[in-house]
């Protein structure tokens, strides 16, 4: 406890007594009872006063007048306990007397954690499409686990369906909700003070947040913690992760990643694209498919004209196919298709990345275009990923492990090293494998391989590639029960066609 003047203050309990009185005080007039204490007579600016107490809102100086009235009448007849220094802030001028159990030492305060449930979840402005499944099943999956990873490529609505997930929880359980966005963090330490902020912790006479300061601010609260984007900084973020759920049974984490952070505790759920219709569905079916709902509701968002016919379906059935039912691919193309047309949108798919730009004004800049999308994962890449990605963009269907390593084990990689590089590949999603089946195959979305491709002929491999590859499946042709089975084997055609480009 801390002895003021006439009152006493427990900065734990967040309490002031007057004699043995609890003495009502709110959270805002605490706060700054609390910055005062905790600058040891030093002065207060307005600055300090509104980041800490005001963090999240924008008000007047009038707020913090009213709040220290308040106290003021609190401390009686030592009204000047709180001191107005013209022009530069205010000052504690009563000497503050810790109980030697309690040590609050100025050289190593500890970090002040903001009054107030938090709730800082982005606003949904409109349903998630398709997702209905999926949110419970992952709200369901929180309740068993203390950690749940949405794993999928760029575009595949991860931070969307973490969001929706989230607010499910939250609402269900009565959490408390904490959402950090990291994809404008590039260091460790930056990721401790993005969790700590998000949190309500505010650093003190400047020392940055540490580890520590987060499990002590999660400690007996009942909180979710939702981290978007964690792929560009993944060791810090499954550290943090880590730190937080050994801190506290009841928190949770959420995050979302283009890879898992392989962390203990983790449950990995790899977000799927979309359903598509399948090729000749009826209307009926097509119409029912997620994808095609999106793609409608996107159109309907730029004012198009409604389309009901049998051939602008088929033709917006064909489009979502070849976009992999990849939402942000979905969206790009709608807004597209508002202006020049289906028919038009159709044609440019097969040029599709100067095509699929014009994302939302306020959107991060790898959501703004298709092509900046893939460019943000692809900075990811190991020099051996890169290379090996672009050497398997020759392959248009399903391929085996022993395809990829004839395609793409020439000049400095070798097969072992193929095949390391396709296990990160399939972890930082930009190579799906089959599922049910004793042997994998794999194979690349479409528009992934139309960007494998485009590396692949500015790097000036693509000839020993194609020529390799075609090698291959010649030798494959003898071996039926071996290589990538009839549907790839009839590639050939494929294969001439892309030499001839």
């Amino acid at each position: 406890m801390i002895k003021i003047g006439r009152i006493t203050v427990s900065l734990e309990m967040r309490e002031v007594y007057l004699g043995a009185d609890l003495v009502p005080l709110g959270a805002r007039a605490f706060g700054i009872l609390e910055l005062l204490i905790r600058a040891r007579g030093a002065t207060v600016t307005k600055d300090e006063i509104f980041e800490h107490v005001w963090s999240k809102s924008v008000v007047g100086e009038n707020n913090i007048h009213v709040q220290l009235s308040a106290l003021r009448k609190i401390f009686g007849e030592d009204r000047q306990a709180i001191r107005t220094i013209p022009g530069r802030g205010y000052r504690l001028t009563l000497a503050v007397e810790t109980d030697e159990s309690v040590e609050v030492p100025a050289s190593a305060p500890t970090p002040r954690i903001e009054a107030g449930r938090l709730n800082s979840l982005p606003a949904m402005h409109g349903p998630l499409i398709g997702r209905d499944s999926t949110t419970a099943e992952l709200a369901r999956a929180l309740t068993t686990g203390p950690i749940v990873t949405l794993v999928g490529p760029g575009g595949i609505g991860k931070t969307q369906l973490g969001i929706a997930v989230a607010r499910s929880i939250a609402d269900a359980a009565g959490m408390e909700v904490c959402f950090v966005p990291l994809a404008s963090v590039a260091r460790a330490q930056s990721i401790v003070s993005r969790v700590a902020e998000a949190l309500g912790i505010a650093a003190v006479n400047g020392d940055a947040p540490e580890l520590k300061d987060l499990a002590a601010a999660v400690q007996g609260r009942k909180l979710l913690v939702l981290l978007d984007n964690c792929e560009h900084v993944i060791e810090s973020a499954a550290t943090v992760c880590d730190v937080l759920v050994q801190a506290s049974a009841d928190v949770r984490l959420l995050a979302t990643s283009r890879e898992p952070l392989r962390t203990r505790g983790e449950i990995t759920h790899w977000v799927d694209p979309m359903e598509t219709p399948a090729v000749g569905a009826g209307l009926h079916a097509i119409l029912a498919c997620s994808s095609v709902k999106l793609f409608l509701a996107q159109l309907s968002a730029f004012n198009a004209a409604a389309i009901s016919d049998r051939c602008s379906l088929e033709m917006i059935a064909t489009i979502c196919r070849r976009l992999d039912g990849v939402p942000l691919a979905i969206e790009l193309a709608a807004a597209r298709a508002a202006v020049f047309g289906i028919g038009r949108l159709i044609f440019e798919l097969d040029d599709r990345f100067p095509f699929l730009t014009g994302g939302r004004r306020t959107a991060p800049r790898r959501q703004q275009t298709l092509e900046a999308s893939l460019d943000w994962g692809h900075e990811l890449l190991s020099d051996f990923e890169k290379l090996v990605l672009q050497r398997l963009g020759v392959f248009p269907a399903r391929f085996s492990l022993e395809a990829a390593c004839a395609v793409a084990a020439f000049g400095q990689l070798s097969c072992n090293e193929v095949t390391e590089a396709i296990v990160g590949l399939a972890s930082k999603s930009f190579v799906s494998t089959t599922g049910g089946s004793n042997t994998k195959e794999y194979f690349l979305l479409e528009s992934t391989r139309e960007y494998a491709l485009r590396k692949l002929y500015a790097s000036r491999e693509a000839n020993e590639a194609l020529s390799r590859k075609a090698a291959f499946l010649a030798k494959s042709e003898t071996v039926p029960e071996r290589g990538l089975g009839v549907v790839a084997r009839r590639s050939l055609t494929v294969v001439e066609a892309v030499a001839s480009w």
